[in-house]
């Protein structure tokens, strides 16, 4: 078995649901907060799970609609995390302020700040970008180091990504990245995954061995690929942006881009659903997953 691991151990962070201030309720609030807890994947730490706050905030008997600041960072401490993220959400003149901020919970400092101002009908969009924004601000970084093969294996390309690397046993010898680019849930313009990635972007063929060579088996919001050789990833559904910026079918589809060009408007992609795993193809303007390979 082949594992090898680019990058830094984890650090830990947690997100706190977000206050409701002027012009809006709690309830809202608190599923603008979610959205944002999709995409807040800052690289290097590990997400703690919101039942774990929850399970602190009991145990220590605060107020979940009243915590103060000095609370959510004595529940970091417990958590035992580096960083909590905490924000407002203000409703003035029909549009939405959300203000986040990060707190370094050993010093109680601001350690990252980032805010947004949408309308309604944008919320998922803008939260998106709001939580990658602020996730890149804080992520760590760390020169490679490799666990089970000489450093000459990476290409400068490869190792600017920080994760795991995984041989599944594949006929030909190709190692998978266990987690999507950007985020699970980040996506993509075929352009921008060409430019971005160059040739760890899987060609149609790659995508088609992994399709043909592992065993799929969904999860509820995605599916654990398992190779061979019994390593295993995941591919979460992520869904897609059409070509107007538009998002469907986030965990019940996903759809990964390959390298390889159909016909001049659009490319090979992997399908995958509840029901099926399938090759096909998909417009090039719309924004789909990256899963990157190492030869």
């Amino acid at each position: 078995m082949l594992m090898m691991t680019l990058g830094i151990s984890a650090q830990r962070a947690a997100v706190m649901e977000f206050k409701a201030g002027v012009g809006i309720s709690q309830a809202d609030v608190d599923g603008i907060s979610a959205i944002f807890i999709t995409y807040f994947r800052p690289a290097g730490y590990t997400m703690v799970e919101r039942t774990q706050i929850d399970r602190v905030i009991d145990e220590q008997g605060f107020q979940r609609s009243r915590l103060t600041e000095f609370q959510m960072v004595r529940i970091g401490q417990i958590l035992n995390v580096s960083k909590i993220v905490i924000g407002d959400v203000n409703v003035v003149m029909g549009q939405y302020n959300v203000d986040v901020r990060v707190i370094n919970v050993e010093s109680g400092t601001i350690a990252a700040t980032e805010g947004a101002t949408f309308s309604g009908s944008s919320y998922r969009t803008t939260m998106q970008t709001l939580a990658q924004k602020l996730a890149g601000k804080i992520a760590l970084s760390a020169g490679p180091t490799v666990s089970a093969a000489s450093a000459s294996s990476f290409s400068s390309a490869s190792t600017r990504r920080k994760g795991d690397i995984v041989d599944l046993g594949l006929p030909s010898g190709t190692l998978w990245y266990a987690k999507n680019e950007g985020g699970d849930y980040a996506r993509y313009t075929y352009d921008d995954a060409v430019s971005k990635f160059g040739n760890q972007l899987p060609s149609k063929e790659k995508l088609q061995e992994l399709k043909d060579n592992c065993t799929w088996t969904w999860t509820g919001s995605g599916y654990k690929v398992v190779g061979p050789n019994g390593n295993s990833i995941y591919f979460p559904a992520a869904g897609l942006y059409d070509c107007n910026g538009a998002e469907y079918y986030v965990g019940s589809y996903g759809y990964y881009w390959s390298s390889t060009p159909y016909g001049s408007d659009y490319a090979y992609i992997l399908n995958i659903s509840p029901h099926y795993v399938s090759m096909g193809n998909n417009d090039r303007c719309g924004g789909r997953s990256v899963r990157l390979v190492l030869d």
